[in-house]
Formats: C-alpha cells, structure tokens, sequence
C-alpha cells in the first residue's frame, strides 16, 4: 500500500460514522514509551535514531494486534505527503518536521499509527470516529501489551513510564476527543467551557494538538495528568 489509496478515501477522523460523531469527530488514544537501553531523542546521536528505528521497525511491523501495517520511512517522504499524514492525524507536525531516521507504520483504516522517533522513541495512537473511547482503549492497551513482550521500556517502579516530557511520565497516556463547537462560538460561551475544563484538569488545543490554532471551531480537549494516576482512572476523567 502506498499514499495514493488513502487520497480515495475520507480519514477515519472526518468519517463522522461513529457515536455522537455531530459533536465529537474522533476520539484518540495516545501512549508514550522509551526503549531503555538508549538516550531520550532530544539526547540521541545520530547513530542512536538509526538503532532504535531498526530495533522498533520491525517489531512495529509484525504486529498482529494492531491488524495488518504498512511502513514509511518519513525521512524519505517530500513534503507534500508528509503535509497530508499531519492533515490525516496519523503523524504530529514535530515528527514532519523533524530530521534523522524516523517513521510510521499505519493500518489500511487509518485507525492506528505508530510513530518511531517522535519526541519519545514510540508514540502509539489509536484513533476512532466519533465518541468512541472505550474501544479504542481496549485496541490500544492490546497493542500495547504485545509490544512490552518484545521491548524493554523505561520504566520506574516508583515514577511509572519515563518520557522525554515529565508531563507524560506515569501513564505515558493522552486521552483527547476532537469536538465541534461552532454554537459555543457564536454565543461566545467558549472561553467559560474552557475555564471550566482547565479546573478539572482537562486541556484544550487546537486543530493539530498542542501548539496549534484552533480552526473551523475544531478542539481537542484531553487530560493533563499522567503521573500517580492508573490509564483506567485517566480514560474515565476525560470520558466523564
């Protein structure tokens, strides 16, 4: 499979097939993990990304849990098509940006990615049309699961899940839901949802995650505690 036969089709997180999908376009889950043996990205050489691309490509390519995968090397793409995986949500706009020995291995539905040097050595994501939180955990922790039975993570006993950001280490988790608020807009009640959330510990971003505009009254809103909570207890947070 190549980048053309995903132009022929809509991406999983405009569908609009799933749940409450009139409110909430796609519902994501996100973990964060580190291979132990190896320096965080911001601290890897050069030859440090190419070993740890080599260790994860093929184990994140044979992975039967996530449904059958196909690999791109991002180093090798040109921009265009690294613009339309960003768009798709199936790789951030840092992992586009970024240089050295990186890729991403997808499923032919567009509702998992797993990026290899990203801001964490892994970063896998499973994303679902519509209000859809509680199957795309189940997807994700088995994806998960099988993956720790090949690598060795950075882990703690006392901290949990060491990442390159000390706001994933713990979990490691992200839980977000893209909504459609156009009405809250136009009332100009937004910003009151918004303070609102952040007292709950929930964050609200742009379009394209952290560090982006919002566009078209598109956000996404997601936890911000992943330390001395359990994935269970963060999922329900953010579902409520």
């Amino acid at each position: 499979m190549d980048l053309n036969e995903l132009t022929d089709r809509s991406g999983e997180w405009l569908k609009g097939s799933g749940p409450d999908s009139d409110i909430v376009m796609s519902s994501r889950i996100r973990l964060a993990r580190n291979l132990a043996d190896f320096p965080f990205i911001s601290k890897a050489t050069e030859q440090d990304r190419t070993d740890i691309e080599q260790e994860l490509r093929d184990r994140v390519v044979d992975l039967s849990a996530a449904g059958k995968l196909f690999y791109l090397d991002v180093n090798e793409l040109g921009g265009l098509d690294r613009q339309f995986l960003v768009e798709r949500q199936l790789i951030s706009r840092e992992h586009a940006e970024s240089h050295g020995a990186r890729g991403v291995a997808i499923d032919a539905g567009e509702q998992v990615s797993l990026m290899i040097n990203e801001e964490d050595h892994l970063r896998i994501q499973v994303l679902h049309s519509g209000f859809d939180l509680d199957n795309a955990w189940k997807r994700i922790d088995a994806i998960d699961n099988v993956l720790e039975e090949k690598a060795t993570y950075a882990f703690s006993s006392k901290l949990g899940y060491l990442t390159a950001c000390p706001t994933n280490v713990g979990t490691g988790l992200r839980v977000s839901v893209m909504l459609h608020l156009p009405a809250l807009g136009i009332t100009r009640q937004i910003e009151k949802v918004f303070r609102s959330l952040h007292k709950i510990s929930l964050a609200v971003r742009g379009l394209y995650g952290e560090g982006s505009q919002a566009m078209g009254d598109f956000y996404q809103v997601s936890n911000q505690i992943t330390l001395g909570r359990s994935a269970r207890a963060t999922r329900t947070c953010t579902t409520a």
